[in-house]
C-alpha cells in the first residue's frame, strides 16, 4: 500500500512513480534541463531530491566514468527504486538518504549540484540553496527546474478541477503543490539570496506523452499522492472523474493517446 506524507510517497507508490511518472514527463524533461547544464567529463554532480534517479542517471553518461554521480533523497522508498535501475558508462553512482537543508555531503565535494522539480517542496528552501552552495567548489554550478504557474500544465488544472468536485478540496491543493515555485522572480531572488551570482533562469515547455485518457489519467493519479483518495472513490465517481478530466484534455488528443505541454523554468548559476 502507498504511504502517503505530505508529497512524498512510498511503497507501491515509489514504483507506480517509476513506471509512470519518468517515462511520461521526468525523462523527457531531463532531457531538456540536462541541455541547458555545462556538465564536462569527470565532473562530480550531486543530485538533490533524486527521486528514483533519473536525472542522475541521464548525466551519467556526460560525465563518464571519471566522473561521480551521487543522488539525496528524503524518501527512502524512491531511493530504494533509484538503487535498482542500471546505471550505464561505468559511472560511480551513490543513492543516498537525506534532508535538503542539512546535505550529508562534504564541503566543496561536487563541482555541479542538481534539482529537478525539488525546490518548491522544500519547506526550507533557503537553507537548501545554501547547503547546495556549500557542497560546491569554487565556480562550481547549480542548475535548478521548476514548473511554471499550474495555469501551465493542463492535465494538472484539470485534474486538480475534478478532485475538487469529487474528492474535496484538500486533495485539489496537493495537485497545486509542484507549482508552488512558479514565480520566476522569487526564484532569482532566492538563488541570490543564497549567494549565487551570474544567474540565469530560462523557460521552456516539455511535451507528455499519455496513453489514451483512460489509462494513463488512472495512472497519473495514482503515481500521485491523492492516488488512495482516488482509490477509495466507488467504481461510479471513479469512471466519472477521469471522463471529466478527459474531456477537459480533449485538445490534447492524438492519434497514440495524449501529447499536452506542460511549462518549465530552468534555472543556472555559479558560486
Amino acid at each position: 500500500m502507498t504511504v502517503i506524507d505530505g508529497w512524498q510517497l512510498s511503497g507501491a507508490g515509489a514504483e507506480t512513480y517509476e513506471r509512470f511518472q519518468v517515462p511520461s514527463v521526468l525523462e523527457p524533461l531531463a532531457h531538456t534541463f540536462l541541455d541547458a547544464v555545462p556538465l564536462r567529463w569527470g565532473d562530480r554532480v550531486l543530485d538533490v531530491a533524486c527521486g528514483t534517479g533519473i536525472v542522475g542517471r541521464m548525466a551519467a553518461p556526460i560525465v563518464g566514468p571519471k566522473g561521480r554521480i551521487v543522488g539525496v533523497d528524503l524518501n527512502d522508498g524512491m531511493l530504494a527504486v533509484a538503487r535498482r535501475q542500471p546505471v550505464v558508462g561505468g559511472v560511480r553512482a551513490d543513492w543516498r538518504q537525506g534532508d535538503a537543508s542539512a546535505l550529508p555531503c562534504d564541503d566543496a565535494a561536487f563541482d555541479v549540484v542538481l534539482c529537478q522539480q525539488g525546490l518548491q517542496f522544500f519547506p526550507k528552501r533557503s537553507a537548501a540553496l545554501e547547503e547546495m552552495l556549500r557542497v560546491l567548489v569554487p565556480g562550481g554550478i547549480v542548475a535548478l527546474c521548476v514548473w511554471q504557474s499550474i495555469d501551465h500544465s493542463p492535465i494538472n488544472t484539470a485534474a486538480a478541477a475534478a478532485l475538487a468536485r469529487h474528492v474535496g478540496e484538500g486533495a485539489a491543493r496537493r495537485l497545486h503543490a509542484p507549482f508552488a515555485l512558479g514565480d520566476r522572480g522569487e526564484l532569482r531572488r532566492l538563488l541570490g539570496a543564497a549567494g549565487f551570482r551570474d544567474i540565469v533562469i530560462s523557460a521552456a515547455v516539455i511535451t507528455r506523452r499519455m496513453l489514451p485518457p483512460e489509462i494513463s489519467i488512472p495512472q497519473a493519479l495514482a503515481s500521485t499522492p491523492v492516488g488512495p483518495q482516488v482509490a477509495a472513490l466507488d467504481i461510479v465517481t471513479q469512471t466519472t472523474l477521469v471522463a471529466e478530466i478527459a474531456r477537459d484534455l480533449e485538445a490534447y488528443r492524438d492519434a497514440d493517446g495524449l501529447a499536452v505541454p506542460q511549462a518549465t523554468h530552468i534555472a543556472v548559476a555559479w558560486k
